[in-house]
C-alpha cells in the first residue's frame, strides 16, 4: 500500500496565504504571512523568495536583498534570484553588482531574455555601449517579439551615432507593441533630426499626448521645428 500524502502545514498554508495576498496587492499582509511560514520553517526558500519580492515591490531593497542572499544560500541555481537580485541591485544604481548577478543568471539559464535585456541596460548605464548592444541583440534572438529589446537596443544605435539603425529598431518595436509613446517621440524626434519632417509629424503628435510633461514639452518644441 502506497503512503498516505502528508497533510499540509501550518507553515504551508501561511505560504499560500501569503502568495494569495501578494497576487492581490496586499504586500504587508503578505509579509506578514511569509514570515509567520519562515518562523516555523526556516529553509522555505519559496516562502524566502516571495517575500523579498514583497520587499522589493514595496521599496524596501534593504531588506529584499537579504533574503535573496538566504534564498540563494539554500538555492544556489535558481536563476530568477539572481535575476532578481540584480533588479533591486539597478534600483540601488549598483550597476556592477547587477551586471555580476544577471551574468550568474544567463549562466545558469541561457535562454533567458529577459535577463540579457536588463543585463543590457546596466552595461548601458554604464556606458559600456558594445556590450549592451550585444546583449540586446541575444535578447531579440531569444525572443523576437520582444519590443523593449528593440527598443533598448535602438537607444543604444542612437548613442552611437548609428540613426538608421536606431530609426530601424525603434519603428520594430512600435510594430510589436504600436502603443508605445515614448518610442513614438524617440522614432519622432530622430526622423525630424534626419530632416524627414512629414514622417516626424504623425510620431510627435502622438508623443504629445504622453502622461509625461517633459516628453510632451520636448514633442510638441521638436513639432513646430518641423512646420
Amino acid at each position: 500500500m502506497p503512503p498516505l500524502p502528508l497533510s499540509p502545514t501550518a507553515a504551508d498554508a501561511d505560504r499560500e496565504r501569503g502568495l494569495t495576498y501578494h497576487a492581490d496587492g496586499q504586500l504587508d499582509r503578505a509579509i506578514e504571512a511569509y514570515s509567520a511560514c519562515l518562523a516555523a520553517c526556516p529553509d522555505d526558500a519559496v516562502a524566502l523568495y516571495a517575500r523579498a519580492t514583497a520587499y522589493q515591490d514595496l521599496g524596501d531593497l534593504a531588506h529584499a536583498i537579504v533574503d535573496f542572499d538566504r534564498t540563494l544560500e539554500l538555492r544556489p541555481h535558481w536563476a530568477i534570484v539572481f535575476h532578481s537580485r540584480a533588479t533591486a541591485y539597478d534600483q540601488l544604481d549598483l550597476f556592477d553588482q547587477a551586471i555580476a548577478d544577471y551574468t550568474r543568471a544567463v549562466a545558469l539559464k541561457p535562454n533567458f531574455a529577459v535577463a540579457f535585456n536588463d543585463r543590457g541596460t546596466a552595461f548601458h548605464r554604464r556606458k559600456h555601449l558594445d556590450r549592451a548592444l550585444a546583449d540586446f541583440t541575444c535578447a531579440i534572438e531569444l525572443k523576437p517579439d520582444y519590443a523593449l529589446a528593440y527598443r533598448n537596443r535602438g537607444l543604444v544605435h542612437d548613442h552611437r551615432g548609428e540613426y538608421v539603425e536606431a530609426i530601424a529598431d525603434l519603428s520594430r518595436a512600435l510594430e510589436i507593441e504600436p502603443d508605445q509613446v515614448e518610442v513614438h517621440f524617440r522614432r519622432g524626434f530622430l526622423l525630424a533630426r534626419a530632416g524627414l519632417t512629414e514622417q516626424a509629424r504623425p510620431d510627435l503628435e502622438i508623443a504629445c499626448t504622453s502622461p509625461h510633461a517633459q516628453i510632451r514639452e520636448q514633442a510638441l518644441e521638436a513639432l513646430g521645428a518641423t512646420r
